[in-house]
C-alpha cells in the first residue's frame, strides 16, 4: 500500500512540474515596423495626409498592404493617411522603398516616385522561449536615389526623427512635402 501511495505522490508531483504550452501572446512586443509621419513642407509641425500613396519594396511586385479587406489592388496597396508603418528587413542592413504619390492617377503626369533607402544597424533581443527573438533597429541614414534636380522629387525634405526602431507608437522618420 505504501508503494502505491508513493507512486501516486511521485506521479502527482511529476504532473505539477509540467508547464503550459508555450504560445507567444499577441500582446508581446516583437520586431517593430518603422513609423513614418508626413507633414506640410511649409508648416513643418502640421501633419499632412498623403494622396493615393503606394510604398513598394525594391524587387517586390506589389506594395505594402494598407487595407487588407479592399477588393481592388488600387485600394489594397494605397493609403491617404498621414502616417504609415513599413517593415525593415531583419536579415539586411538596408532596405529600399519606392514612395509613389498619386498612384494610379487618371493623369499619369501627376504620379511621382521617390526612391528611399533606409540604412540601419540591427540588434537581436531575446523575448521568450515562445516568441524567440525580436530585432531592434537603429537608423543610421536615409538616402534618396534619382535625379539631382530637386524639382523632380515630390518629397521636399526627410528628417530622421527617432533613430531607434523598437516601438511602433513613435515617429521614426518625418517626411515633408
Amino acid at each position: 500500500m505504501k508503494k502505491i501511495i508513493a507512486l501516486l505522490l511521485v506521479f502527482t508531483f511529476g504532473l505539477s512540474s509540467c508547464e503550459k504550452d508555450d504560445i507567444c501572446d499577441a500582446n508581446t512586443p516583437t520586431t517593430s515596423r518603422m513609423l513614418i509621419s508626413f507633414f506640410y513642407a511649409d508648416r513643418t509641425s502640421v501633419a499632412k495626409s498623403a494622396t493615393r500613396l503606394k510604398i513598394q519594396g525594391d524587387g517586390v511586385e506589389n506594395g505594402i498592404v494598407f487595407n487588407e479587406t479592399a477588393t481592388t489592388d488600387d485600394l489594397k496597396y494605397t493609403t491617404n493617411a498621414n502616417q504609415v508603418l513599413i517593415p525593415l528587413d531583419p536579415t539586411k542592413d538596408a532596405v529600399t522603398y519606392s514612395f509613389i504619390s498619386n498612384f494610379s492617377s487618371t493623369n499619369p503626369a501627376q504620379s511621382n516616385t521617390d526612391v528611399l533607402t533606409f540604412n540601419y544597424t540591427r540588434r537581436n533581443e531575446y523575448v521568450s522561449r515562445a516568441c524567440g527573438f525580436k530585432t531592434i533597429y537603429t537608423l543610421t541614414s536615409i538616402e534618396r536615389a534619382g535625379d539631382e534636380d530637386a524639382n523632380s522629387y515630390w518629397i521636399s525634405n526627410i528628417s530622421l526623427f527617432n533613430p531607434n526602431v523598437e516601438f511602433e507608437n513613435e515617429t521614426h522618420v518625418k517626411i515633408f512635402f
